[in-house]
This record gives C-alpha cells, sequence and structure tokens, in this order.
C-alpha cells in the first residue's frame, strides 16, 4: 500500500505501476525465502503451496495488464487512490481496536 502511494508520488502511471509493483513483489519474495530457509521452517507443503498460488496468479498479471492498458490513466489512478485511501482507513481501525 505505501508502494503503491509512493509509485503515484514518483508519477509512474498505468502498467508501470503494476509492473514495478510485480518486480519488487518478486525481490521480497526471493528475501522472504531466504530466510525462512535459513531459518528451516520450509517444508514441501509450503514449497507446493507456494507454487501453486504462483501458478494461479500468474495469469492475473497478465490480465491485468491487458485491463489497464484499455483503462484511462486518470480512472486507474483513482482506483489506486481508493485502494491506498481504503487501506489506510483499515490499518488505523485495527490498531484501534
Amino acid at each position: 500500500m505505501i508502494l503503491l502511494s509512493l509509485l503515484m508520488a514518483a508519477g509512474v502511471e498505468g502498467a508501470g505501476v503494476i509492473a514495478t509493483d510485480a518486480g519488487i513483489s518478486i525481490v521480497i519474495g526471493i528475501v522472504k525465502i531466504s530466510v525462512f530457509g535459513l531459518a528451516g521452517v520450509i517444508t514441501a507443503q509450503v514449497i507446493a503451496f507456494a507454487l501453486l498460488i504462483g501458478f494461479v496468479a500468474l495469469p492475473g498479471a497478465f490480465l491485468a495488464k491487458a485491463f489497464v492498458e484499455r483503462m484511462p490513466v486518470h480512472f486507474h489512478t483513482a482506483i489506486l487512490d481508493a485502494v491506498v485511501l481504503f487501506g489506510g482507513v483499515f490499518l488505523v481501525y485495527g490498531a484501534l481496536r
């Protein structure tokens, strides 16, 4: 969520936001795998589940790219603003609960 705010503040729009977010997610995923692997908490079941999630989610990235390319930039920006705003509200609500 903070990443979306930073990307939008930097002027990144449309598919660039999705691509940058995907690239950062890959790097974060590699770091997580390394840390949890060194801690010895990754099992074969965890790896299988992660591969399944990745296999199912991969087509979604291409669908999102096609969808965003056809969407006006101002509408995509408004959607991202709403996601960041509602995410922040839910974080504050969760903290106060």
